[in-house]
């Protein structure tokens, strides 16, 4: 059983891919109890994409761990009785179908408050309740795209560019997971649960727009989307053998790391749009003539946010990385030795950790049943009409 500051709370997972498995694996490191209900042919990640070893697939695994498998073809009218029988024994239950699909097939909100009037319902869609996009179907790239996410990337006037991960589906799923959690503590206090929508492009835009739209915060905006101040320092630095990033945000910190690289003169300028000028294009030049490891001797000298930049292979031997345990590993019964990182909090009473591997393609399933009283000559009759998996 887990301890994490979660642990008691129960979640019916009814989501496939990215956007959904990323919010209930996020509560399951937080100690929930999350039972996946998958299709008989299982999530599709178990299916799509590479790297696989032995038939699993890493996208599965990525968004998968504490989790408990249970097979339902929800399709079929016993599938989703079979949830409202169950649903009683949870508190929240979420779903990322097209709009209308759970609906349709007798496991929306309004079907499911019928049964548990405490339940916390959560839907991720991709759009808004309201307008022409309402029912659309949306990946990541399409949100990333809509939100202005891409075109922040490109820089203005240049061509947009997507984030190359499932930024729109995690940061969804982490959006959805805090709503849950609200609710959740809104159901104890209240004593009545709620729906939940979390429209993907929103919640998108709710994480990227707040500083990257400051030019147009005013409105009008025509006067001011020109002002915005420009970062030269966000982009890393090349050095001889990689790259390094600074991030001196105070003059404090510009004047410490010029002297430290033995060129004070730099921030003597009275202009000081000039001085970070030329103390960017001077630190530019220095850096690239030199070795990683100097630069950032340079930079910890002078005691400026900076660091190394890492790719996988050597993010995983750098020393806070390995000192922290950040990234840890597992066994897989069918797989073997699996890598992934840690849950992102540390907490010094419930602490979240990985209790349990992802699970194989209904491995639970008789168990859960049985934990929702289901007789066993039930259970039976849903494995002959294939409801559940043999």
């Amino acid at each position: 059983m887990a301890d994490g500051p979660l642990s008691g709370f129960r979640i019916l997972d009814l989501t496939q891919v990215v956007s959904g498995p990323y919010c209930t694996q996020t509560l399951g490191d937080l100690g929930a109890d999350i039972v996946k209900v998958e299709p008989p042919d299982g999530d599709s990640t178990r299916r799509m994409g590479i790297p696989k070893k032995n038939g699993v697939s890493a996208s599965f695994l990525a968004f998968n761990r504490n989790k408990r498998s249970i097979v339902i073809d929800i399709r079929k009218a016993q599938g989703a009785n079979l949830i409202k029988m169950m649903v009683s024994k949870f508190d929240a239950i979420i779903e990322n179908n097209r709009p209308g699909v759970a609906d349709r097939l007798g496991i929306g909100y309004a079907d499911i408050r019928k049964v548990n009037h405490k339940i916390v319902y959560c839907s991720i869609h991709g759009f808004g309740p309201k307008g022409p996009r309402a029912n659309a179907p949306a990946f990541d790239p399409v949100i990333q795209g809509y939100s202005g996410m891409a075109a922040v990337q490109g820089g203005p006037g240049q061509k947009p560019v997507a984030v190359r991960m499932a930024l729109a589906d995690k940061i969804s799923g982490m959006t959805a997971a805090l709503s849950i959690i609200a609710a959740l503590h809104a159901a104890r206090n209240r004593g009545v649960g709620q729906y939940i929508r979390i429209p993907m492009v929103e919640a998108m835009m709710a994480f990227a727009a707040n500083d990257s739209m400051i030019g147009h915060a005013f409105v009008p905006s025509d006067e001011f989307k020109d002002q915005v101040p420009k970062s030269f320092s966000l982009d890393p630095f090349k050095t001889k053998d990689g790259y390094v990033t600074i991030s001196p945000f105070t003059d404090d910190q510009w004047q410490r790391l010029t002297t430290a690289a033995g060129h004070p003169e730099w921030w003597w300028i009275s202009d000081r749009r000039e001085r970070l000028r030329a103390s960017l294009k001077g630190m530019a030049e220095l850096f690239a003539g030199m070795k990683t490891s100097t630069a950032l001797d340079i930079i910890r000298e002078a005691d400026c946010p900076g660091g190394p930049v890492h790719n996988y292979d050597t993010l995983f031997n750098d020393p806070e990385v390995i000192a922290n345990e950040s990234f840890i590993t597992y066994e897989h019964p069918d797989a073997g030795t699996i890598r992934t990182p840690r849950p992102g909090w540390r907490f010094s009473e419930t602490q979240a950790r990985i209790t349990r591997r992802p699970p194989l393609l209904g491995e639970h399933t008789e168990e859960i049943l049985r934990e929702a009283s289901i007789p066993r000559e039930q259970i039976e009759e849903l494995r002959r009409a294939k409801i559940i998996n043999q």
